[in-house]
């Protein structure tokens, strides 16, 4: 059976206004939930809500967990929960967003001053540190899984994290590869060669789980190699 398009149009409608359309399709309560209240705005509370279903997620999945399991775990009422996330949906689109966000700051965010071949071998330890990691590799398999039957999740992460990455990757080259010798005429397509050349083999084969998760020297060797490889294809 061809998987069910959940009602996202087909004609000349952009993907975003797709995606929008989706979700809030998406984001309405199960019929048994309890009224959603307007959006609490404590932000440790959201926090503690978030590590909570990150918890649960990772080990239920994403079709296995559910809002009672995630208040039980939290120690509050679903009233409470649904106070701040009015769908299981809204809760795991806000985790993907909230994870992304943190790791892209905490890879990207490098020295002014630091060279740039410096940089980016920053940048590539932080990125295979993360992208190998049992965490995102776990998660990685959940959305994959679930995208086929909510393929607006895979845009969502898409947008969210590789997406995302390449572009604030590709700034940076933009600003600092002439002053290091290097000629690239598209600085997006750069930053995503490069962040290709760190996923390398190995991140297909952690989501197949058919190799460990690195180690620091594992991670340095990669990072080394993807740093080269970058250099020698746009040498000026």
């Amino acid at each position: 059976m061809p998987p069910r398009q959940c009602g996202i149009a087909t004609d000349d409608t952009t993907m975003h206004e797709q995606l929008d359309t989706y979700l809030r399709a998406k984001a309405k309560p199960a019929a048994n939930a309890p009224e959603p209240a307007p959006r609490s705005a404590n932000p440790q509370r959201r926090d503690a809500i978030l590590d909570v279903a990150r918890q649960v997620f990772l080990e239920s999945g994403y079709e296995g967990a559910s809002m009672s399991q995630i208040a039980v775990r939290l120690g509050g009422s679903k009233g409470t929960l649904y106070s701040y996330f009015d769908s299981k949906e809204a809760l795991f689109e806000a985790l993907i967003a909230d994870t992304c966000a943190r790791t892209r700051e905490a890879v990207f965010d490098t020295p002014a001053d630091l060279p740039l071949r410096e940089s980016l071998r920053s940048i590539a330890v932080g990125y295979i540190r993360l992208i190998m990691s049992d965490y995102t590799v776990r998660m990685f398999q959940i959305i994959a899984a679930e995208s086929q039957r909510w393929p607006a999740l895979g845009a969502r992460l898409y947008e969210a994290g590789p997406a995302a990455a390449a572009a604030r990757l590709g700034t940076h080259l933009d600003q600092r590869a002439g002053d290091a010798g290097l000629s690239i005429p598209d600085s997006l397509a750069a930053a995503q060669t490069f962040l290709t050349l760190c996923r390398g083999a190995l991140h297909l084969q952690r989501v197949l789980g058919i190799a460990a998760e690195p180690d620091d020297a594992a991670i340095d060797s990669h990072a080394d190699k993807a740093v080269t490889a970058f250099w020698r294809l746009y040498a000026a």
